[in-house]
């Protein structure tokens, strides 16, 4: 498989690369070293119509002043932080409040505004292309020089990986997630998409969606897509649920289940494309993002982002997000298309 690469643009004096990768059935995946971004996604639907299934953007300016992490890699630490602070072995830290009285997505210096040192390799049955990053000790507040590195990987099967790794010269918590707006649909809307997500609960949020330490349970109510539903079958339904009636949509992080063979954790198929779309995982939780269902201005995409859970530093009870000098961080996310 071969990897074309092509200049879009340059930010502060750094050209910015799109790199884009085919494989033999049709299928093409453009990515940008600034942020990481997935720039496209195109997959061939069963009568061989080229489907786009990320929002994208013409120009590198449009990414640039972009606010809503557009298909971007994210970190330090995917989704909110509580007040912007955290306690670690004695040690308070203050970070960016970003995101109303809270952290989010890892401040003003997030991961989704920097250029990444790039790498590739192509290989007959697949093509990667390599993204390293070094964080600073106390950007945004983090403790810990952080080295990360991101692998994107497409092959012959129509799979896109992301393999993410990481290394601290001091303890600190680490949740990267993938950020993509999916637009399997040809729709405006995303109601008639079919959703699954592999959990049983989502965790409780307050007003400011921070978490308040609790789970909750969400068998019959909006949240739950333990089987593969219309996103509008399951949002306008007549049980509703507080936590959902505060967004009027999905933000919300769901508590995934143990993986089960060769499941996958969450599906997404588009009855009108035929594309369909399956999300492996191995971190703990996975924010489902439509904002509000009722307005105007609805995203007409969906994001599903695998993270650790939100607020997880503040949170003892959460899966473990802390990573340590002498432990490697690793996660691992992958996309399998199917037309029809």
């Amino acid at each position: 498989m071969k990897i074309n690469v092509s200049v879009f643009g340059e930010v502060n004096g750094n050209t910015v690369n799109a790199f884009t990768l085919n494989n033999a059935n049709g299928m093409s995946v453009t990515l940008l070293n600034y942020g990481g971004i997935i720039k496209d996604i195109t997959v061939p639907n069963a009568e061989g119509k080229p489907i786009h299934c990320v929002q994208t953007f013409d120009t590198l300016q449009e990414y640039i002043d972009d606010p809503s992490y557009r298909s971007a890699i994210v970190g330090r630490y995917a989704n909110r932080i509580g007040h912007g602070t955290f306690c670690l072995n004695g040690t308070q830290y203050t970070l960016d409040k970003n995101g109303g009285e809270h952290n989010l997505h890892g401040g003003f210096a997030g991961f989704h505004k920097k250029i990444w040192q790039a790498s590739t390799n192509e290989l007959d049955n697949s093509a990667s292309v390599t993204f390293k990053l070094h964080s600073p000790d106390g950007e945004g507040g983090f403790p810990g020089n952080v080295k990360v590195e991101a692998c994107y990987t497409l092959n012959n099967n129509n799979e896109l990986s992301l393999e993410l790794s990481a290394t601290t010269d001091k303890e600190t918590p680490l949740s990267f997630t993938q950020h993509a707006y999916f637009t399997l649909s040809n729709d405006d809307k995303v109601g008639s998409t079919l959703l699954h997500i592999d959990a049983e609960q989502v965790t409780d949020a307050d007003s400011s969606l921070l978490p308040t330490g609790k789970l909750v349970d969400i068998g019959g109510t909006p949240f739950d897509f333990l089987s593969l539903t219309p996103i509008e079958k399951r949002a306008s339904q007549q049980a509703s649920h507080a936590l959902f009636d505060m967004v009027g949509g999905y933000d919300h992080n769901y508590v995934l289940r143990a993986a089960k063979g060769s499941e996958p954790q969450a599906t997404v198929m588009a009855p009108d494309t035929g594309i369909s779309m399956e999300l492996f995982t191995t971190l703990p939780g996975l924010q489902f993002y439509t904002g509000s269902l009722d307005s105007d201005e609805q995203l007409g995409a969906l994001c599903l982002e695998p993270q650790h859970f939100p607020d997880a530093p503040n949170k003892p009870a959460f899966p473990n997000c802390f990573v340590k000098p002498e432990e490697t961080f690793k996660a691992a996310i992958r996309y399998k298309f199917r037309a029809g």
